[in-house]
């Protein structure tokens, strides 16, 4: 807290005064992040007419946003929907609602992605986009908390590559 307001040029009253809590300002912090994912989501997809580029701008965007800018530890600071639910998740039901809006919106951007004709002009069931945009955040979760563990550069590009491959079959479900 006293680095946070440092960087603020606050002190501890003033702070107080706007938020009741750290668990406040918490909450806030996540409402902001996710206002901010949902902008660099958005831009990734414009402009975009097929499926594939679109997945793809979407992994994309969400890995670059994980990186790390000053290279700390192993160069991944992680998702802060993932490494909130797995510090809080399971205790804190008002930090997991927030988080279930974050994954929602995750959701929202990868369906309006696979909501796009394929290079061919094949669009998929409904059944299918909601299927593989849940899949598809699972699969983008599961590579950063790997990637904040130490998973190496190469490794992480060939998990991106398979999970696209993934999303990019066209299955009945």
């Amino acid at each position: 807290m006293p680095e946070l307001l440092d960087a603020m040029g606050l002190g501890k009253a003033s702070f107080y005064n706007a938020f009741a809590s750290k668990h406040a300002v918490f909450l806030t912090v996540l409402d902001r992040y996710f206002s901010a994912v949902d902008l660099v989501l958005a831009r990734a997809l414009e402009g975009v007419k097929h499926r594939d580029e679109a997945v793809a701008r979407l992994l994309d965007a969400i890995l670059t946003v994980a990186r790390d800018p000053e290279g700390r530890t192993v160069g991944w600071r992680g998702c802060l929907i993932g490494n909130t639910a797995l510090e809080m998740g399971a205790h804190d039901e008002t930090v997991r609602d927030r988080l279930n809006r974050g994954v929602r919106l995750l959701r929202r951007h990868f369906a309006k992605a696979l909501s796009l004709a394929d290079s061919d002009g094949r669009v998929l069931p409904e059944s299918a986009v909601s299927a593989l945009a849940l899949h598809a955040v699972a699969g983008i979760q599961g590579i950063l908390l790997l990637a904040k563990a130490g998973m190496l550069e190469e490794e992480i590009r060939a998990a991106r590559q398979t999970l696209l491959l993934t999303l990019h079959a066209s299955p009945t479900i």
